[in-house]
């Protein structure tokens, strides 16, 4: 078996954080580190770092923790009803996030996985899709070993400490992304991967199976 990577999680929404660290104890692969804004709760018995620092400053950390993949969030979570006020909330602005990576690539990361949504488009006529999408673009210029692009509708989430209510249709389960997310960490067939709605719950899915997985068992994503 292989030795444990580590795989940095920065800019994603709390619930989708929250449940990255719960997989993440149950994955002898995975050492979690979390960029934060702030203090974060720990569940007892995680195996996981928190760094705590401004986001103009998690460079600086990724070259100090050199990971091999990095999670992040494009933007603001505007799925969510409601501001996202926890120190794991998405940075608001794309282009920050785009400099974050291309520090995060500098410093020696293969393989991203960037959280996008639903309908993303640098030539959409909503503001927030659009800037989505010009995100994803220059994302896919940084040279990534591997890029996993995840683009979910509306988060939705019952139970636990909160309800998270979608604005459209039934949502995407917060859970499942969190599962597809776990499952990209885990793969390494270099290339450009877009997964849809359809496409994270199959990647969702295949989680109890990822570790064991070949590396070409790339099942049904976008190449890009």
């Amino acid at each position: 078996m292989s030795s444990r990577f580590r795989v940095a999680m920065g800019g994603v929404s709390e619930p989708i954080g929250e449940s990255l660290i719960e997989l993440a104890r149950h994955q002898p692969l995975v050492r979690l580190v979390a960029l934060t804004l702030g203090e974060i709760d720990v569940p007892h018995g995680s195996r996981m770092e928190v760094f705590i620092a401004d986001a103009d400053r998690w460079s600086r950390v990724m070259r100090a923790m050199k990971p091999k993949v990095f999670v992040v969030g494009l933007g603001p979570a505007l799925n969510l009803v409601g501001k996202d006020d926890s120190a794991l909330r998405a940075i608001d602005d794309e282009e920050t996030v785009v400099e974050i990576a291309k520090t995060a690539r500098f410093a020696g990361v293969e393989r991203l996985i960037a959280i996008s949504s639903e309908g993303a488009d640098r030539w959409s006529r909503d503001r927030h899709l659009s800037a989505k999408g010009k995100a994803e673009t220059e994302l896919s210029r940084l040279g990534f070993k591997r890029l996993d692009i995840v683009r979910p509708g509306p988060l939705s989430q019952s139970g636990g400490k909160r309800r998270i209510s979608a604005l459209r249709g039934r949502g995407t389960d917060v859970d499942t992304v969190a599962k597809a997310l776990m499952t990209l960490s885990l793969r390494r067939t270099p290339g450009k991967f877009t997964h849809d709605e359809e496409g994270i719950e199959r990647a969702a899915a295949m989680l109890s199976r990822a570790p064991a997985m070949k590396d070409g068992a790339e099942q049904h994503a976008q190449q890009g």
